[in-house]
């Protein structure tokens, strides 16, 4: 990507000094009409395109703006993070307008050219800071946030890692859904299943896709424990209610069922936790249940619900305070800093051991105890 045209060089190629290009580009100045007309025309054959970073230092304007940058926003808790970002900037007396394209919105040959369309257009206007939410943006994007740290701008990633050279704060789904598995493994099950998105299998093998990496943590888990992982208990699903209660019909058509499923996320969990009881299976004596995300709802189930908790807050002050450090002059290294943030587990009534679902202790689901 070569360097963009400066005021510097328009100068240069009109043989004329930078203060009288910059006064004609500004429509400042005792500059004639006919000098005005062909700075400005030599300019846009450059390519050239006005700082306006420079330009509201050179007015003496301070420039508090951060923006935010997502791929999506959604009900749940990629937006919960945006706006808890915004709304800790905000308190710290910043600019914090969020910028978002969404794949939802556009076909996937058009989302490549529009975000990076949007990404060009939102590094002209020179923010003081980028703060990206990483996942659905498209590998171009990153490129283009490449350009704008070299020139200056601080970037700071979060939620997944991201292709860049900058602070990160990266949520361990890894270890998410591993915690999940593990306690249903801890308690004795070995027949269990697990609810993740269609996306699970397309990009299955991509290391930073939070979808391989809950996938991974799962099948850690079940390894460790000598677990068998069986394909027809691995449901990829869509989200939220929908995939809910498209969980519950492929459940329920299982001749051999697990009696443990960890769920992707507390939304689809309680979709089937409702439609499940309604077709009679009872949570947690026929199936224990574990959502992930720890959202109100959890709690408020029909069966309050054991969930692997995703701490947003958490996540949204690390990114601030990564952001902070930089711009106040804190960070003493350099060099690109990460942070990984952690859930845990909050434990509910959703599971109970395997022995008090079936009366048995040699055989659960299919699977053989161990």
């Amino acid at each position: 990507m070569g360097k963009p045209p400066t005021i510097l060089d328009v100068a240069d190629a009109l043989g004329m000094h930078k203060s009288t290009v910059s006064l004609a580009l500004s429509g400042k100045g005792n500059v004639s009409a006919a000098t005005r007309a062909r700075i400005r025309h030599v300019a846009r054959e450059m390519g050239y395109e006005p700082n306006p970073l420079a330009q509201r230092l050179a007015q003496g304007v301070r420039n508090d703006t951060v923006c935010i940058v997502s791929g999506v926003l959604d009900v749940g808790l990629a937006t919960e993070k945006i706006l808890l970002i915004q709304e800790e900037l905000t308190a710290l007396s910043f600019e914090a307008p969020i910028h978002s394209c969404s794949r939802r919105r556009y076909a996937e040959s058009d989302t490549h050219e529009v975000q990076v369309r949007q990404i060009k257009q939102l590094c002209r206007q020179r923010p003081r800071a980028i703060v990206c939410y990483t996942p659905l943006l498209d590998p171009a994007v990153f490129q283009e946030l490449e350009a704008y740290q070299k020139e200056g701008g601080i970037v700071i990633c979060y939620d997944h890692p991201a292709p860049l050279a900058c602070d990160q704060v990266v949520f361990d789904r890894e270890d998410n859904a591993y915690q999940a598995a593990k306690h249903l493994l801890e308690q004795g099950h070995r027949a269990v299943g697990l609810r993740t998105t269609p996306e699970a299998e397309r990009l299955s093998g991509t290391p930073s896709d939070p979808q391989t990496l809950r996938w991974q943590g799962f099948c850690r888990a079940l390894e460790e424990y000598g677990a068998p992982l069986r394909e027809e208990w691995v449901f990829r699903l869509p989200t939220y209610e929908m995939g809910g209660a498209e969980l519950t019909e492929r459940f329920l058509a299982l001749k051999d069922r697990p009696t443990g499923l960890c769920i992707v996320n507390d939304y689809v969990a309680m979709a089937f936790l409702v439609q499940a009881t309604r077709a009679g299976v009872r949570v947690p004596e026929d199936l224990s249940v574990i959502g992930h995300d720890d959202q109100p709802i959890a709690a408020l189930c029909p069966v309050p619900l054991t969930s692997a908790t995703h701490p947003v807050r958490e996540i949204a002050r690390a990114v601030v305070t990564l952001l902070t450090d930089r711009l106040e002059g804190r960070a003493t290294d350099p060099g690109p800093r990460r942070v990984v943030v952690r859930g845990d587990l909050v434990r509910r009534e959703s599971v109970i051991p395997p022995h008090r679902i079936t009366g048995k202790s040699s055989e659960i689901g299919g699977g053989a105890m161990v």
